[in-house]
């Protein structure tokens, strides 16, 4: 992105080869400011703010003040206007944004005043200029799209090539490469045409990062030349800074990275000789990336954390996503992973915020090896998955294509151009061969008039037929020479077509072939995780079924011995007392009381038995059902304490033996916890079997609890009923509220 001056700076500029040049213009500058009229003073003050532009920028700054306020004070506008601008623009490179884009405000309100489209173009261009680096790219866009339209309809070729360039640099920021591209031709045919240098060098520039970004290494360096060349022909320090920084990428690119880290300590250095604080932060980021190439990720971390406070304390916006994102990158190798993490994250977010397509690309790339690493696989597939498209997005075939047409077309229209160069000049052999044959028809009447003249007209006559025959020749000769050159550059264009579909033929076939294995990569660990997690949930049926098997077994096992053995004797010690009822002399009433009370304990304790040893392993469910179980268990419920009524739906055959016991016990469960707890009068219970599935509703009119403290409540009854109805597969849900009763609702699915 870059900023204009006015076009008298431009040009003056222009002027300058060299910083002594520039020292010694402003001596001369200085001499005579004073001598000067009123005028000339705010013009010599804004050119001299302009020389010290390259000097020191200070002191640009300085003379910059100097001629607002000498301007001002003698109501000198136009003057006034460009050193708004040039202050804006010095600022701008101390990283000033907030004073740069108000400096730019006023410029734009004196341009209007001044009814100036040309400078009015350029207050809106260098506006954009800062909202880019805030990040306002969309913002930015609209205006770089306002200075084209303005400086079209003034057939200003300049603003032209300017709103071009621009805007090419905004698509390619936000990686819309095919528009970008369009533009920098646009740019190029342009400022060849008005011989606009600083244009080509910018243009030059931009070529170099598409072109870089295309892994293109033979065209980067053609046109990474030719703007260093151009800028130092120009004494641009500040833009030949740029170029070492382009150098050191393209260093990078062919892993030369001592030779990369070498050039970007060289941007570093001349950026700070400038004072150009903008520059420097994003120097510093890339010296950063670079240090990472190198493995050096101490360094690099060190580096980054430089980076990104030199962004912050500019609110340089535009680069900052990018040194988060390789600062994360740098802790990531260092295993420092949530620190990783926050940082990748937050450059994402402003990546995301600007459409930075190129950070996106590289945050996700680093996510999805943090994710890896912290055995994250679902995050990590869906990171790469983003990575792969962001990715195809920068190298979409079809970018490339317009590069090349463009590029051969724009080559074409140079080639045309000689052409009909050679053509005009053929027309003016031509016309100077009409121009000799009328000369001769002259001559010939003159012969008429001339007799003592024949011989020696005659001779210059034969001499001219001569020439005119060697002109013919020459004609002819030219004239197979252009077929020659239409012909060959028919044939350098079937070449061209033909290398291109080549190459396309071969990019399609090993996108595919990556493709296809990636996704047969893919499909078989889908299939693996899916096997594995089947293998897992079919070990937890198991081990759930045999732990309720287990748990079933140790219930019978119990009541077989509580039936068989403590409840056979307990009836042997109740018919042993019954016996010695008629043999034993009681002294008193009180003593046969204590005997019959003791009796008819030993009889409670035998039903007592015979009740335990029924509900852990009720017969009635084994051989009639779960409804019939369950109508047995509540029919042994005192009805004077707790009303139960049952309702069963759709079970006339019988379940799966499973399912009918997890059932039965999770009912007598939620029975035995109303009774114990819920202090409840009356409970309807609700058995119904669908196509779907089992549903049992156990609603009471009790106390009731307040459901969002669930986990309070919950001891080993509740734990049981939510694990046996989890291994069939089903739900439980719990509707209550304090005072209201209890609701359970329960759903077996087949």
């Amino acid at each position: 992105m870059k900023l204009i001056l006015s076009i008298a700076f431009a040009y003056f500029l222009g002027c300058y080869q060299a910083t002594a040049q520039d020292q010694k213009t402003l001596d001369s500058l200085k001499r005579i400011l004073k001598k000067s009229t009123i005028v000339e003073q705010a013009q010599n003050l804004n050119k001299i703010s302009s020389a010290y532009f390259r000097v020191n920028l200070d002191s640009a700054i300085s003379y910059g003040n100097k001629s607002i306020n000498f301007s001002n004070k003698h109501k000198i506008y136009k003057e006034l206007a460009v050193g708004y601008n040039y202050l804006g623009q010095m600022i701008y490179y101390k990283g000033n944004y907030v004073a740069s884009l108000s400096n730019f405000e006023k410029f734009r309100t004196i341009a209007l005043q001044l009814k100036d489209n040309v400078l009015i173009a350029q207050a809106i261009n260098n506006i954009a200029g800062v909202l880019i680096d805030q990040g306002k790219t969309d913002e930015a866009i609209q205006k770089y799209e306002e200075v084209l339209a303005i400086s079209k309809k003034n057939n200003d070729k300049k603003g032209q090539s300017l709103g071009y360039g621009n805007l090419a640099f905004a698509y390619r920021y936000i990686g819309n490469n095919g528009k970008a591209i369009s533009y920098i031709f646009e740019q190029i045919k342009i400022d060849e045409e008005i011989n606009n240098k600083m244009g080509l060098a910018y243009s030059y520039q931009q070529l170099v990062l598409l072109y870089n970004q295309r892994n293109d290494l033979v065209n980067t360096k053609k046109y990474l030349d030719l703007s260093l060349n151009k800028f130092q022909e120009l004494n641009d320090g500040r833009n030949v800074a740029v170029s070492y920084d382009l150098y050191a990428s393209y260093f990078q690119s062919t892993n030369h990275i001592k030779k990369a880290i070498e050039y970007e300590k060289m941007a570093i250095d001349l950026a700070n000789k400038h004072q150009d604080k903008r520059s420097i932060a994003i120097f510093q980021s890339k010296l950063s990336n670079l240090y990472f190439e190198a493995e050096a990720f101490e360094l690099a971390e060190k580096n980054f954390v430089q980076a990104i406070n030199l962004h912050e304390s500019i609110n340089l916006q535009k680069t900052v996503a990018g040194a988060y994102i390789g600062y994360g990158k740098s802790l990531l190798k260092l295993n420092k992973l949530e620190q990783a993490k926050s940082n990748l994250d937050k450059g994402l977010a402003i990546a995301i915020s600007q459409k930075s397509a190129v950070d996106k690309r590289n945050a996700y790339e680093a996510l999805t090896e943090y994710y890896i690493k912290i055995n994250e696989s679902n995050q990590a597939i869906k990171t790469q998955r983003q990575y792969i498209a962001v990715k195809d997005s920068l190298l979409n075939e079809s970018n490339s294509k317009q590069i090349n047409e463009l590029n051969t077309i724009y080559q074409t229209q140079k080639k045309e151009q000689k052409i009909l160069l050679l053509d005009k000049q053929n027309l003016i052999q031509g016309l100077e061969l009409n121009k000799s044959k009328l000369e001769l028809e002259n001559e010939s009447l003159e012969n008429d008039k001339k007799a003592l003249q024949i011989s020696e007209q005659n001779f210059i006559l034969q001499k001219n037929k001569v020439l005119i025959a060697q002109k013919q020749i020459e004609t002819r000769a030219k004239a197979q020479q252009i077929k020659l050159l239409a012909t060959q550059n028919e044939v350098q264009k079937l070449e061209l077509l033909k290398r291109n579909i080549f190459l396309i033929i071969i990019i399609s076939i090993l996108l595919v072939s990556i493709l296809l294995a990636y996704l047969f990569y893919s499909r078989n660990k889908l299939k693996q995780e899916a096997r594995l997690q089947d293998e897992v949930i079919k070990q937890q049926d198991l081990a759930t079924k045999a732990i309720l098997n287990a748990e079933e077994s140790e219930r019978k096992r119990i009541s077989n011995e509580l039936h068989d053995g403590l409840g056979q004797m307990f009836s042997a010690v109740k018919m042993n007392l019954s016996a010695l009822t008629e043999d034993l002399n009681f002294k008193n009433e009180q003593s046969k009381d204590m005997f019959d009370k003791t009796l008819s304990l030993v009889d409670e304790s035998c039903k007592e038995v015979r009740s335990i040893s029924h509900q852990m392993a009720p017969n009635v469910l084994l051989k009639s059902g779960l409804a019939t179980a369950v109508r047995d268990f509540i029919s042994k419920i005192d009805s004077r304490k707790l009303k139960i009524k049952l309702e069963t739906f759709g079970l006339q055959e019988r379940l799966d033996q499973n399912i009918e016991t997890v059932l039965y016990r999770v009912i007598q469960e939620t029975v035995n916890n109303v009774i114990k707890h819920a202090e409840a009068s009356s409970l309807d219970i609700q058995l119904s079997k669908d196509e779907e599935g089992i549903n049992a509703m156990i609603e009471d009119n009790g106390r009731g609890f307040n459901t969002s403290e669930l986990e309070k409540f919950e001891g080993i009854g509740l734990k049981n009923i939510r694990s046996r109805v989890e291994y069939l597969k089903g739900s439980v849900d719990f509707s209550s509220t304090p005072s209201s009763g209890t609701l359970v609702a329960i759903f077996i699915p087949f």
